[in-house]
């Protein structure tokens, strides 16, 4: 499955938004662990999946190679960009929280997928 059209990919990142939020915020109500470990979890996963079915236009429907993560090395920047700035503020954030070793560790996870985001940007011509 290849998503191609822009307003499919923009609802695809709307849903996931929406469900995370409509996920993580019960669950923080019941154990924050459970809800940060969810909510690091499930962005990750929804950042792969996209990388892998999200499609430009005039790209093919093959596999892409194991690097490439966006269309655009633009997109990578921009991609990367966020990712050290959500990390940034998990570690800014982490003394406040109820469990600053998860957090710290959920921000780590946000930068390495950072670093792939800029490594696929590197990579892109």
């Amino acid at each position: 499955m290849r998503i191609r059209d822009a307003s499919s990919q923009a609802g695809y990142v709307l849903l996931v938004l929406i469900g995370l939020t409509l996920t993580v915020i019960p669950l923080g109500l019941i154990a924050f662990d459970v809800a940060y470990a969810w909510g690091v979890v499930g962005l990750a996963l929804a950042m792969m999946v996209s990388a892998r079915t999200f499609r430009g236009r005039g790209e093919i429907d093959d596999p892409r190679p194991w690097w490439r993560l966006t269309t655009y090395r633009r997109n990578s920047v921009l991609l990367g960009i966020f990712l050290v700035v959500q990390s940034a503020a998990a570690a800014l954030g982490a003394q406040a929280s109820p469990n600053p070793p998860l957090v710290l560790a959920g921000g780590a996870v946000l930068l390495v997928l950072a670093a792939l985001y800029f490594h696929s940007a590197i990579r892109l011509r």
